[in-house]
């Protein structure tokens, strides 16, 4: 019988002892703590009136619009998309409690003050993570999907000859379960269903341009959020 096996999605802090401030956080809110007034504004400013979908190159791209340092830049974003303010709360207090802390008391009201104005709810970021979320649940994600054409032997009834060839194509796919681990499976294809499934996928990438086309319309004025569900792969110049 089989050992059992148990597997733990992430890894929790409770179970390593760590604090709730990790060495980049820290060093994140040490920068954020040392922005100006004006950046502060800015950034809330056009966070609160971007539109469409604010994915991680775009809202990078908008904190460079007012911070003109990358690594400060870096810091703000990394704040903003992964950051709540019940979360900032037990980082702060995590902190505070640590013998050597890098903030004193007035630093540290000055930095909940600025954290408070950049974490706020933000249309364009909620949108993004809404259809990262979605594009996630729905179903199992490919993880490859091979075909393999081969040859099977049929043998003559006293297994000393080979009488001829068994042509077969098969389906190889792998794909990323609930629990995040590989699950793959086979299936044997005929030549009809090859040609089907080709008809199928020539079809399929027909709808697909028509619906990306949709994003001019009125209606899906936020365009296409940039997911690795939705990205169309820039083709590499062919060689001579």
């Amino acid at each position: 019988m089989p050992e059992p096996v148990m597997f733990i999605r992430g890894f929790p802090r409770s179970i390593f002892g760590q604090s709730g401030g990790s060495e980049t956080v820290v060093e994140d809110l040490k920068i954020i703590a040392e922005l100006s007034d004006d950046e502060i504004v800015g950034v809330c400013h056009r966070l609160k009136n971007a539109e469409g979908f604010l994915d991680p190159k775009a809202l990078l791209a908008l904190i460079r619009e007012v911070v003109q340092v990358s690594k400060s830049a870096e810091a703000v974003q990394r704040v903003i998309k992964n950051l709540t303010l019940p979360r900032i709360e037990r980082i702060l207090k995590s902190i505070e409690s640590e013998k050597d802390c890098p903030f004193d008391q007035a630093k540290f009201e000055h930095l909940r003050n600025i954290l408070g104005k950049l974490v706020q709810p933000c249309p364009a970021l909620i949108n993004f993570q809404k259809a990262d979320r979605l594009s996630k649940i729905t179903g199992q994600r490919l993880e490859s999907a091979e075909l393999i054409c081969d040859l099977r032997p049929v043998f003559s009834e006293n297994r000393e000859t080979v009488e001829g060839m068994l042509p077969y194509t098969r389906l190889h796919v792998v794909a990323t379960g609930e629990d995040g681990l590989p699950k793959p499976f086979e299936v044997e294809l005929s030549y009809e269903q090859v040609l089907d499934l080709e008809e199928k996928v020539k079809k399929t990438k027909d709808k697909i341009d028509v619906l990306r086309k949709l994003e001019n319309e009125e209606w899906t004025k936020g365009g296409v959020p940039d997911l690795s569900l939705t990205s169309i792969p820039r083709k590499e110049p062919s060689g001579v």
